[in-house]
């Protein structure tokens, strides 16, 4: 009964719950947007760097970013099944992977840097600028750590509204905070401001400083609110800290095989040429930002299932995975089409280039299909981790991804001549299949 008044009332729910959600995933992609901007007016060489030094950072981080998603079904099924104790318990468990996980990040990203950056042969100047820059960036490690099991624990309490607010606050200083530190005084000039003695700035060491500051400002504002749930916690034990690390290690190692494979097809883009990995990056940046929609709907779904599961609801967890689905598939379903029948208008929306609009145009086309699989499989790995059913993204992250979408797309880029058109070809076939098989299991799961 895809009309009942339970079906309508669970879509209300999950809406309400995500929207806020979505709004502060699209917040947390406009701050690196910030800071791109900021060091396009350095130069070449500094949003360059910027760019690498960004891509090593989250690479670094990604698979500590997955596993404190392990507090996501602890805490939602606690609080289904009315322990608030443990779900608060849960919360400062996942606060310790977190102290411990972000030097250990923070470390990886070091020594990653060189080799990565001398394998693909950036140029000496780019290189200086991003270690700078991850000089700067990598005190941000341990609160966005934190920022990311605050955020856990308050979406499963359904305050949502308490994320955005503070997405919001961390985007209103992130702008001032990057260009003074960036520019000093020929920043303030620039705006007709008189200077303060803040001297040259420090460039793209600046940019980082602020991602840094800006991150401890978020974490400590989240901490703040989390504070205010209602409740004591419980003591901290190890097998409270492997439960966590049961459900997150597969989050985050599906996390980490994805992102490698999408930073795999954007160095094998440069393979054709300025223009054609211009292209890709606009595609990729536009349908990375309608993304965050699903992101919300994940998190959404996530908590949702988690707190049927915990009060023994099955036909409601059902209900939660599927109206998570269906909202996903509405607004993807729009902006598919909007791929489809607008790609120029879109692509020139990010660059000016009329050579990079015209190659990003059949990448949005297939980007239009490549954003129903993807909002699915995000959407339904979401329910699915709320049931606590975590190990299945890790296993189609590997066949799907490196075993199916890989070797596609090396296949129709090169021997059948698509270019980066077969890479993206090959990435829609990796995400068909992850989405096929996690819808199926998420409807088929009792």
């Amino acid at each position: 009964m895809p009309f009942s008044p339970d079906r309508r009332a669970e879509r209300r729910a999950t809406f309400q719950l995500a929207a806020p959600l979505v709004v502060a995933f699209a917040g947390n992609q406009l701050l690196s947007l910030v800071d791109t901007m900021v060091a396009g007016r350095l130069g070449a060489e500094a949003i360059a760097a910027v760019g690498l030094g960004g891509a090593l950072f989250f690479l670094a981080t990604v698979f500590p970013l997955g596993l404190l998603m392990g507090l996501d079904p602890v805490a939602s099924q606690a609080l289904g099944a009315g322990r608030p104790a443990e779900a608060r318990t849960a919360y400062h468990e996942a606060l310790v992977l977190a102290a411990v996980m972000a030097p250990l990040a923070a470390a990886l990203a070091l020594l990653v840097a060189p080799g990565a950056m001398a394998s693909v042969g950036v140029a000496p100047g780019v290189q200086e600028q991003v270690h700078a820059y991850l000089w700067g960036r990598l005190p941000s490690a341990l609160p966005m750590l934190l920022v990311v099991a605050q955020r856990g624990f308050l979406q499963a309490c359904h305050r949502p509204r308490a994320v955005l607010v503070t997405t919001l606050l961390a985007n209103a200083a992130n702008l001032p905070a990057s260009w003074l530190f960036a520019k000093g005084d020929a920043g303030l000039q620039a705006l007709g401001l008189p200077a303060m003695g803040l001297g040259a700035g420090l460039g793209v060491l600046g940019i980082g400083v602020a991602s840094s500051l800006v991150a401890a400002l978020q974490a400590g504002l989240l901490a703040w609110a989390a504070r205010r749930v209602p409740g004591e916690a419980g003591p901290i034990s190890s097998a409270g800290l492997r439960r966590l690390i049961h459900f997150g290690w597969p989050i985050g190692g599906a996390f980490f095989l994805e992102a490698g494979l999408f930073s795999t097809v954007t160095v094998l883009a440069g393979a054709f040429g300025t223009t054609a990995t211009g292209a890709h990056q606009v595609a990729l940046q536009v349908a990375s930002f309608t993304f965050t929609v699903c992101l919300g709907l994940s998190a959404a779904a996530a908590v949702r299932t988690g707190h049927a599961v915990g009060r023994g609801d099955a036909a409601g967890a059902r209900r939660a995975g599927v109206a998570a689905l269906e909202l996903a598939l509405a607004f993807m379903g729009l902006t598919a089409l909007a791929f489809t029948l607008l790609p120029g208008h879109i692509a020139r929306l990010i660059s000016p280039d009329p050579a990079v609009v015209e190659a990003t145009i059949p990448l949005l086309r297939i980007a239009g299909l490549f954003q129903l699989a993807d909002g699915l499989q995000a959407t339904a790995a979401g329910g699915l981790r709320g049931r606590g059913d975590t190990r299945i993204t890790l296993f189609w992250a590997v066949l799907g991804h490196w075993g199916i979408g890989l070797p596609v797309g090396l296949a129709l880029a090169w021997p059948a001549g698509l270019g980066v058109a077969g890479l993206w070809w090959g990435l829609l076939a990796a995400l068909c299949v992850a989405a096929a098989s996690l819808v199926r299991r998420l409807l088929r799961t009792p």
